[in-house]
């Protein structure tokens, strides 16, 4: 099946399962969106949709007006992957392929980032990257550690996240009990202490660069120390 047609709302095309509909630009150039053919009527029902250029995702989104029962436009948005997914428009929802434009099924889910096993990388033979993603799934930042430990951070029944404090960016796990530092959860460290990152890099965990000081010699740190999980 292979279709094009103009209606009042977006224009769109139909290639067998998938969808393509055309959304206007402020600039006015035309760029598609892709869902799943038995989503077309229930997504042109809803209106007009538009790409709006999202920089938390450093991407387009599909977006489109909400009415107000009165049939007056509001300010407020639905996205078209909440939309199809039928949960709140500020539901944290990854495109799986990393492309904000394909909104089919397929490609969409609600994320949680708190239940997600890390990916990680091989950095060498002794050293592994830890991917940190944001609420939405997307790439953030890496964490180093000692590839010994992987089993350890992997299997800890925690979720490793990207998280930023007083300019400084750390790994850490969001638990019922509180944030969970890292550089903490490695370390160890007793309470009258605390783990200082020894080359300042509050993203190289790897044990070569993490040492547990008393508080009172390094009363200065506390604020990134991870010694308040609940922070």
């Amino acid at each position: 099946m292979n279709s094009k047609q103009e209606l009042k709302a977006n224009e769109y095309e139909v290639k067998g399962d998938t969808a393509y509909i055309k959304l206007r630009k402020k600039d006015g150039k035309i760029i598609d969106t892709k869902i799943d053919t038995d989503d077309l009527k229930m997504v042109l029902d809803k209106g007009l949709w538009f790409p709006e250029w999202n920089k938390d995702f450093n991407s387009y989104l599909v977006q489109s007006l909400v009415y107000s029962p009165g049939g007056k436009k509001s300010k407020e948005k639905q996205s078209l992957h909440s939309f199809i997914l039928g949960v709140h428009t500020k539901t944290p929802i990854r495109h799986i392929n990393g492309d904000t434009l394909d909104n089919r099924r397929c490609n969409i889910e609600v994320y949680n980032q708190n239940a997600v096993v890390n990916d990680y990388e091989d950095v060498d033979s002794e050293t592994i990257a830890i991917i940190l993603r944001d609420k939405h799934g997307i790439k953030k930042e890496k964490t180093l550690i000692d590839k010994e430990d992987l089993d350890k951070v992997i299997n800890s029944g925690y979720s490793w996240v990207y998280y930023v404090s007083g300019g400084k960016h750390h790994a850490v796990a969001n638990s019922p009990e509180g944030r969970i530092f890292l550089e903490k959860f490695l370390m160890n460290p007793s309470e009258d202490m605390i783990t200082k990152h020894i080359n300042h890099n509050t993203l190289d965990n790897r044990k070569s660069n993490l040492n547990n000081v008393l508080i009172v010699e390094e009363p200065e740190e506390l604020q990134d120390s991870g010694l308040d999980i609940t922070e």
